[in-house]
Parts: C-alpha cells; sequence; structure tokens
C-alpha cells in the first residue's frame, strides 16, 4: 500500500514538472527578441540627375533665293551635302551686271577730275559756286550708283547664311529665276533641338532643372533648355525642347539627361533590403528605444549605388532597420546586432 501511495506520488510530480516544462518553453517562445541590423539614411550628394531617351529634330528649314534676277550660271552644291557659312551654292551669270559696274566706274572717274578741275577755278573766284555745288552733288549721286552696281553683281552669289546640309536644289543650271524665287533650301546647322518627354513630376519641378547634356560617340555636349509645353500627351507625358550645336543628324536617337538643383526636401538613400511594400505603398522600419515602428515613405528609383532614393518620410536622423524586413511587427521589440550576422532576424 505504501509502494503504491509512493508511486502515484512520484507519478504526480513528474507530471507538474512535465507541465512546468511545457509552459515555461511556451512562455520563452512567445519571448523571442529578434535581432536586427540597422542603419541612418545617407544624403545624396550633388545633383539629381534623371535620364530620358530623346530624338533630333532639325532646328530651322531656310529657303534661299537670289537678290537679283538672272540666269543661273551654276550650282555646285547637291542635295544632302554639308556646306559651311559663305560658301558659294548658286552662280547668275554676271556680264550685265559686271558691265553696269564697269559704266558706273568710267563716269564716277570722270566726274572726278571735272570736279578737280572746278574746285580750281571756284576757289580762285573764276567760277560760280552753284555750278561748283551741282558738280559735287553729282560726284556723291555717281558714288552711290557705283555701289548700288556693286551690291547688285554681289548678289549674283548666293551663299551659305550658315553651316548646314543641303536639303533641297529646286533650280536647274542656265534656268531664269527673278528676285526671291527659292533656289535652295538649307537645314541651319548652328543650332539642333532635341526633344524628350518627361512624367508630371519633372514637369512639375521644372524650374530646378538648370543642366542638361547627352553623350554621343563617347563624348559628352551640353544641352540648353528652351522651353517645356505645359500639356500632357494622351500619355501623360510633356514634351521639353533642349538645343545643341553638337554634330548629330536630324532623327537619330539620343540619351538625355538633366540634372536638378537639390530640392527643399533633402533626398536621402536607403538599402534596397529596407524597403517593403504593404499595398501599394512603401515602408520602411524605423527604430526608436529599441522598438520598432512602421513609417511610410516615397520611394523613388534605385540609384547608381544599388540603393533606394526616398523622397520624403524619413529623416537623416532615423535610424532603420536595412535587413529582415518581412518578418517584423509595429511596435516590437528587437535587438540590435552590429557587424556581419548570418541569423539577422533569429530565423535559423
Amino acid at each position: 500500500m505504501k509502494a503504491t501511495g509512493f508511486f502515484v506520488l512520484t507519478l504526480a510530480a513528474a507530471g507538474l514538472l512535465t507541465a512546468c516544462g511545457s509552459s515555461d518553453k511556451k512562455g520563452a517562445a512567445e519571448t523571442v527578441i529578434h535581432s536586427v541590423m540597422t542603419t541612418h539614411p545617407t544624403a545624396i550628394e550633388g545633383r539629381e540627375v534623371k535620364n530620358f531617351s530623346g530624338v533630333v529634330k532639325e532646328n530651322a528649314t531656310i529657303s534661299l533665293s537670289f537678290r537679283a534676277g538672272g540666269q543661273i550660271q551654276s550650282i555646285p552644291v547637291k542635295e544632302g551635302q554639308h556646306v559651311r557659312r559663305g560658301q558659294l551654292l548658286a552662280q547668275l551669270d554676271t556680264k550685265d551686271y559686271q558691265i553696269a559696274v564697269d559704266n558706273a566706274r568710267v563716269q564716277l572717274d570722270q566726274m572726278h577730275r571735272q570736279v578737280e578741275r572746278m574746285k580750281a577755278l571756284y576757289e580762285g573766284n573764276a567760277m560760280n559756286g552753284n555750278d561748283y555745288e551741282l558738280a559735287t552733288s553729282k560726284l556723291e549721286l555717281l558714288e552711290l550708283q557705283l555701289q548700288n552696281a556693286e551690291n547688285q553683281l554681289s548678289y549674283t552669289r548666293l551663299t551659305a547664311p550658315c553651316d548646314g546640309y543641303i536639303q533641297g536644289v529646286h533650280r536647274e543650271q542656265s534656268e531664269m529665276v527673278g528676285v526671291g524665287t527659292p533656289v535652295i533650301s538649307l537645314v541651319d546647322d548652328r543650332r539642333r533641338e532635341i526633344q524628350i518627354n518627361v512624367p508630371s513630376d519633372v514637369a512639375r519641378d521644372y524650374d530646378r532643372y538648370d543642366g542638361a547634356y547627352f553623350i554621343h560617340n563617347g563624348q559628352r555636349y551640353p544641352l540648353d533648355i528652351i522651353a517645356i509645353l505645359h500639356k500632357a500627351d494622351a500619355n501623360q507625358l510633356y514634351n521639353v525642347r533642349l538645343a545643341t550645336s553638337a554634330p548629330i543628324r536630324p532623327g537619330q536617337s539620343v540619351d538625355v539627361y538633366i540634372e536638378a538643383r537639390a530640392s527643399e526636401n533633402e533626398v536621402l538613400t536607403v538599402p534596397t533590403g529596407a524597403v517593403f511594400e504593404d499595398a501599394g505603398k512603401s515602408y520602411v522600419w524605423v527604430l526608436k528605444d529599441n522598438k520598432l515602428s512602421r513609417r511610410a515613405v516615397t520611394a523613388n528609383k534605385v540609384d547608381k549605388n544599388g540603393k533606394v532614393i526616398i523622397t520624403s518620410g524619413l529623416e537623416i536622423t532615423d535610424e532603420v532597420v536595412k535587413a529582415g524586413v518581412t518578418h517584423l511587427t509595429e511596435g516590437e521589440i528587437v535587438r540590435v546586432v552590429t557587424g556581419e550576422t548570418s541569423n539577422v532576424g533569429d530565423l535559423l
């Protein structure tokens, strides 16, 4: 009887110990403290740069014509040819214009000699002053006539007003043309235009973008921002026009980079592992007094160093969890570890 009582007592004690052990393990499981590694956001140094695809447009097409009429003697250029400013594009027959110049020069020379003789007589009081004044006035008129004849002769040459490409040749050699008849179409090569389409956030902050460039054949060329159209297209994009003097042809596609001054709100970066999505929004875990709180942030694209750009929601002094963020909960107490570990979050 005593043995049986002792056995029952022993079993009861064992059961109590087992129950206590199970309770202790359950309590231990409920009070697991995750280990986390943290970091502080990093401020972006320098200027903000965005990249867009652009298309080269013709800056202007100039219709060129003679300022004098006559027969075309030669057109020494062809369509598609590149020409320099001042280069001869077309030439009229000059014979009649040269005769007019020679005739005006002869008359002027004769009048010069006559005025010299009359001057001597006038100074010797041997000539009426009115006659001398009429002679000098005629001399001035003949000088103007010679200048006009020389201008008309120069107008027989059609030259390029700027560097460019011959887009079209509209007349043939030996054709008769009048003043203002289109002969050559020239694409202005001084300044080409590149057009890009940007989203609304760039269009909205257009005033911040004060620099632009593109890369062509390994060389960087500056761009001048001309204007932005403040009406969106069907894709909700806004057209931006930029000018360049780079040696590129219309129709080419180029990568355009536009630079912005630092925004009023500090732009920060965090490791990619620090950002997680929930219901289409971006969040990070911010740690304060070893307690976690979920913080909504505005996350932009990833920068060249592989970090996520944060434009709002964080301060540079915030302590942010940088890995294992999907296994954490709001208000959770965590333990911060430093250095490399293979068990961040105590998942192993």
